[in-house]
């Protein structure tokens, strides 16, 4: 029996077994059909829009401060474009920092009493509910929308804190330095490179068509985006894999979206830079971008350190510092859901797509993954079978990927 060579990755093994299957752009249009039916919706993406844009003026008049000193920006998945949620009913998690200036906020000592004036001012909100606080944010909740807002507010840095802008409320430090716009704009530029295989793809199409293909609107996720497709899978698979088979005590030490984003995005710049013509398909780079993941988690001396990459200087953020105070829950969460979503990709990508299990289609994509592959294999084909079998209130056609000069796939 032939054996494939030691240094052969496990990524292009499964990747050339799809090639010659035929099934690679079959994988690559379900999948990226799925995710957008679980993105924002585009009436729902208006309606959030709208809501935040409210926010600056209502606290700045509740502070009793000018609209000048109150700056409102999105952050987290809103900005990376890496929203999604989980099958269709749950909530999105839509993130916003509120960034204000001024004499009133000048030398503050203590966030505690600036935390709590925060989230006072966000009281009287049209069509807002209560705010619950957390550690760093108000949690705000909108009765009758799919999503509710995390509200940071931010004041300027202090004198000794380098490479950032802001700094936030935080229970045990008391400050804490943030900059979630420059860390959006790390993961962005590296999201945004591509690989030479898909350079020709859209030659090839362009050339076929005989057409120009015109850059969308900047707010629209590119369908072409392998890295930000990557972590909405990602976030699909972590949310399956603790709702259906974990308890709620090892659900707290789930990992976070931004450990997620960081090492995924580390992994695929890695790819792009040094490796870029020895990869040939989608799906073999998406196995292998999670395939190095752990590679850049730092366990020295010192503990775990996952760190903020666009935050340096003595005063830099470490996304894990909380997997050295929990006794291992956090790092022993990680390595086993890493371990799990490497084992349910292989397992999925290795067989036949039609004579794929239930099972291991749901041990990626959850419930309404299942629904949408069952679709796929109906005549009229993936995207419409994905149109009759999507949750109710997301019949409306959701965000729309921009054209990227081929057919929908994850390259």
């Amino acid at each position: 029996m032939h054996q494939q060579p030691q240094n052969t990755k496990r990524s292009h093994v499964i990747a050339l077994a799809m090639e010659q299957r035929q099934e690679s752009q079959q994988w690559e249009e379900f999948i990226v059909a799925m995710l957008k039916k679980l993105e924002l919706p585009d009436d729902k993406r208006a309606a959030a829009e709208a809501r935040y844009k409210e926010f600056g003026r209502h606290i700045a008049h509740k502070l009793g401060v000018t609209e000048t000193d109150v700056h409102v920006v999105v952050q987290g998945s809103m900005r990376t474009q890496t929203t999604i949620h989980g099958d269709g009913r749950e909530n999105f998690d839509l993130d916003v920092v509120v960034k204000l200036s001024g004499l009133t906020f000048e030398g503050l000592q203590e966030s505690e009493p600036f935390f709590k004036q925060f989230g006072a001012s966000l009281k009287g909100l049209e069509g807002a509910g209560d705010a619950t606080p957390k550690n760093r944010c108000w949690r705000l909740p909108y009765p009758g929308e799919p999503f509710y807002f995390d509200v940071t507010p931010a004041i300027p840095m202090f004198a000794e804190i380098t490479d950032t802008d802001l700094r936030v409320r935080d229970p045990i430090t008391t400050w804490s330095p943030s900059n979630p716009e420059k860390f959006a704009d790390w993961f962005c530029t590296i999201a945004d490179k591509r690989l030479p295989f898909q350079e020709e793809r859209i030659r090839k199409f362009a050339m076929e068509a005989r057409t120009v293909v015109d850059p969308m609107p900047k707010d629209q996720v590119r369908i072409n985006d392998i890295l930000r497709r990557m972590v909405q899978l990602m976030k699909l698979h972590r949310d399956s894999y603790y709702k259906q088979q974990q308890s709620d005590a090892r659900g707290e030490g789930k990992p976070i979206s931004v450990i997620l984003v960081t090492l995924a995005a580390k992994a695929y710049n890695e790819i792009v830079t040094t490796e870029p013509n020895a990869y040939s398909s989608t799906i073999e780079v998406a196995l292998e971008v999670v395939a190095r993941m752990p590679k850049f988690i730092d366990r020295g001396l010192l503990g775990i350190r996952v760190d903020n990459p666009a935050l340096t200087g003595k005063r830099g953020e470490n996304f894990a510092d909380k997997w050295n105070s929990d006794k291992g829950l956090r790092n022993n969460e990680f390595n086993a859901w890493h371990g799990q979503l490497t084992t349910d990709l292989d397992a999925l990508f290795s067989e036949e797509y039609s004579k794929r299990s239930e099972n291991r289609i749901r041990n990626v994509f959850g419930n309404h993954g299942v629904s949408a592959w069952k679709a796929s294999l109906l005549p009229q084909g993936v995207l419409s079978g994905l149109l009759s079998s999507a949750p109710a209130q997301q019949k409306g056609q959701p965000q729309l990927a921009r054209p990227s000069g081929y057919r929908d796939s994850l390259a």
